[in-house]
C-alpha cells in the first residue's frame, strides 16, 4: 500500500513539472522572438556580406599596388644595378711624383703622361663616359691616343681646362705660381678658362694670370717648356728668380732669392746630371750672385727641415 503512494505521488509531481512547462511556453512572445530572430539572421546576412565587399576591395586594392610595387622596384632595381655597377666600375687612381722625382705612368686608354716633382694625377680607372677626364696638380706632360670622338680633358684646380684628342702638349699648374701655362708640342688644343676659349697650333703657349684672370698666347720655346720630362733643365733667356724655382723642385731644395738691385737677369743654360753647387756655380757665370747652403736642423717632431739656399743678386 505504501509503495502505491509513492508511485502516484511520482507521477503527479511529472504531471506538474509538464504543466509549469506548458505554462511557460505559452507566456513566450512569439513574435518578439521572431524578430529577434530575424535581426540575428540579418545582422549574420550584412556581415557576410560586408566581408565579401572587403575582399573583393582589397583584391581590387592589391592589385594595382602589386603591380605598382612591382614596377617601382623593377625601377629601383635597374638604376641601383646602374649606380652599382657604375660605383664598381669607376674607381679612381691618383699618382704623386714624389718631390726631387719625374714618374712616368699610362693611361686606362693608353696615353703617357710624366708627372714633374711634386705633382699629383687623378684619373678613373676605366673612361667610360664619353670624355676622357684627368685632374692635374702640378705640372705634367701629357702624350695623348688620338681619338677625335672622345675628347681628352686635363682640369687644373685652378679652374683650367686642356681638351685635346690626339696631341703632345705639357701643362705647368702649380698651386703655389701665380700663372698657369699650357704649352703644345704637336696637334691641336683648346684652353677654357671662365667662359674665354682659346685654340693652340704647335709652338704656342697660353699663360693664365691667376690674379687678374687673363689669358695671353704668344709662341715658346717648347724645348725648353717640355725637357724636364728628360731629366733636362733648359733655359733660353728665362727670368732668373724663374730659373731657380725650376731648379729649386729639381733638386727638392728652397732657394730664397734676396735682391739687391731692380735687374732682371736672364739665363741661357742647359743641365743634365750637373750637382746643385755646379748650377748655382755656373748661374754666377751670367749673372752677379753669390749663394750659401743653410745647415738642415731637426725639427721637435723629429723630422728634418728642407734644404734651403740663400741666393743674392748683387
Amino acid at each position: 500500500m505504501e509503495q502505491k503512494d509513492t508511485n502516484i505521488q511520482h507521477k503527479i509531481h511529472i504531471l506538474k513539472t509538464i504543466n509549469a512547462d506548458i505554462q511557460e511556453i505559452k507566456n513566450i512572445d512569439k513574435a518578439q522572438g521572431y524578430r529577434k530572430t530575424r535581426r540575428k539572421i540579418e545582422k549574420e546576412a550584412r556581415k557576410q556580406t560586408l566581408i565579401q565587399f572587403l575582399n573583393r576591395a582589397a583584391a581590387i586594392l592589391i592589385l594595382p599596388l602589386l603591380i605598382s610595387t612591382t614596377i617601382l622596384s623593377y625601377i629601383l632595381f635597374q638604376e641601383g644595378d646602374k649606380n652599382n655597377e657604375l660605383s664598381a666600375s669607376v674607381t679612381f687612381t691618383e699618382i704623386t711624383a714624389l718631390p726631387g722625382t719625374i714618374t712616368k705612368t699610362q693611361l686606362p686608354d693608353l696615353s703617357e703622361v710624366w708627372l714633374n716633382s711634386g705633382s699629383t694625377l687623378r684619373y678613373p680607372t676605366s673612361f667610360l663616359s664619353d670624355k676622357r677626364t684627368v685632374e692635374l696638380t702640378g705640372e705634367a706632360f701629357f702624350k695623348v691616343q688620338s681619338n677625335p670622338e672622345y675628347p681628352f680633358e686635363v682640369h687644373t684646380d685652378d679652374g683650367v681646362t686642356v681638351t685635346a684628342r690626339g696631341t703632345s702638349f705639357n701643362v705647368n699648374a702649380y698651386p703655389e705660381d701665380p700663372v698657369t701655362e699650357a704649352t703644345l708640342q704637336e696637334g691641336f688644343v683648346d684652353i677654357h678658362y671662365k667662359g674665354t676659349n682659346i685654340a693652340m697650333t704647335p709652338n704656342e703657349m697660353v699663360s693664365i694670370d691667376k690674379r687678374s684672370e687673363q689669358l695671353k698666347k704668344n709662341t715658346t720655346s717648347i724645348e725648353e717648356k717640355v725637357a724636364w720630362k728628360d731629366g733636362l733643365l733648359i733655359f733660353r733667356n728665362t727670368p732668373l728668380d724663374e730659373a731657380l724655382k725650376k731648379i729649386s723642385r729639381r733638386h727638392n731644395v728652397e732657394i730664397v732669392l734676396h735682391k739687391e738691385t731692380t735687374t732682371n737677369y736672364r739665363i741661357r743654360a742647359t743641365f743634365s746630371s750637373e750637382t746643385l753647387p755646379q748650377i748655382l756655380d755656373i748661374l754666377k757665370i751670367a749673372a752677379p750672385i753669390r749663394w750659401s747652403i743653410k745647415e738642415i736642423h731637426q725639427n721637435s717632431d723629429s723630422t728634418y727641415s728642407r734644404q734651403t739656399i740663400d741666393v743674392w743678386i748683387k
